[in-house]
């Protein structure tokens, strides 16, 4: 704990007082008196050390230069940045004539820090209202039926990623004689992709679908027969055939043809599109899913060299994928839905 020079002169005249008061209390006496008022122990020591050399309550002068930011500088620097975009330091160590390293010590020492930025869904007014009112009409309905959700997503997997920590940058001590493999990364105008469409709960993960074709995409017909009828049925029948589950598709809109939510209200319970909310990534853990698995693909560098080799390498992964991972995936739906419901759509987001 920090201390201002006043505040360090006021806690040494408390102790000098206190020792005077009752000088048959030894020091360990003193010490855990004023340690249940909340002052550090090892303070209070030195404390105590300093008295019996010197009983001057007061603080020594100090050696070194004094610094020339008043107090009005430090004001004016924190209405410049506390809580703007876009600061730039040596722009503002030429308004006030200093280094930009003077600037970012001024600003540590009124806590100030660097933050960046938190990545959110853009909404407008109307939409935020929308999936608030929404949340908490899903939200009630999980908590009144006690339901697991599962999820369903799609997910694009290219022969290589240099987006994912670790990936993005190489070491070396010669970077001119660093191979142009590592050095480098070529970036293709119409990369080699693979499609992945899969269905999790708490309980775990449903066969995925894997398209190669460039030509293919989830439309309504492949998301009825290859998705719900081929894959998510029989996960549902194999993990949750209890009943107690929810399924929760996004608002794709080959997710609600009139083809799909015919078969799906003959066959599964699934959140009807009255009631799902839009654009809350934030509430769907399947996201940071998808982070986790490209991950663990990915990991090491590692790089297909075509499909066959991408494909056999996330189904390996997908096997793989333990469930202590994904069960805490799954965790807290319910708590970010009724926060969202609460407090609107980017609080989820907030720390």
């Amino acid at each position: 704990m920090t201390f201002t020079v006043k505040e360090r002169e006021t806690i040494r005249k408390l102790v000098q007082n206190f020792i005077v008061k009752n000088p048959a209390k030894k020091k360990p006496e003193i010490i855990a008196h004023f340690v249940q008022q909340g002052i550090h122990r090892s303070t209070l020591y030195r404390l105590v050390k300093r008295l019996e050399i010197n009983q001057s309550t007061k603080d020594l002068k100090r050696s070194g230069r004094p610094s020339k930011w008043t107090l009005a500088k430090l004001k004016k620097l924190k209405r410049l940045t506390n809580n703007k975009n876009g600061v730039s330091l040596r722009k503002l160590g030429n308004l006030f004539d200093v280094d930009h390293k003077t600037i970012n010590y001024n600003l540590k020492k009124m806590n100030i820090k660097y933050r960046k930025k938190t990545k959110t869904p853009k909404y407008t007014a109307k939409k935020a209202a929308k999936s608030k009112k929404l949340c908490r009409k899903l939200v009630n309905y999980i908590y009144k039926t006690n339901e697991i959700i599962i999820i369903d997503d799609e997910k694009y997997f290219g022969l290589s990623c240099v987006d994912i920590p670790g990936n993005s940058g190489f070491y070396t001590d010669n970077i001119e004689k660093c191979l142009d493999d590592v050095r480098f990364k070529g970036i293709e105008k119409f990369p080699t992709k693979v499609l992945v469409w899969l269905a999790i709960s708490e309980r775990g993960i449903s066969n995925p679908l894997i398209l190669s074709s460039k030509s293919v995409s989830i439309n309504q017909n492949v998301y009825l027969n290859d998705c719900l009828k081929k894959r998510l049925l029989p996960f549902i029948q194999d993990k949750h055939s209890d009943g107690k589950y929810l399924f929760w598709p996004d608002l794709a809109s080959a997710h609600y043809a009139n083809s799909c939510v015919s078969w799906m209200e003959n066959n599964i319970n699934f959140v009807a599109k009255s009631m799902n909310p839009p654009n809350v990534p934030q509430a769907r853990p399947i996201e940071n899913f998808w982070g986790d698995l490209t991950q663990k693909v990915y990991e090491g560098g590692w790089e297909a060299k075509n499909k066959n080799q991408l494909i056999k390498r996330i189904r390996k992964t997908l096997k793989e994928y333990a469930i202590n991972d994904l069960q805490n995936h799954m965790k807290g739906i319910k708590t970010k839905l009724r926060k969202i419901a609460d407090n609107g759509v980017l609080a989820s987001f907030k720390q």
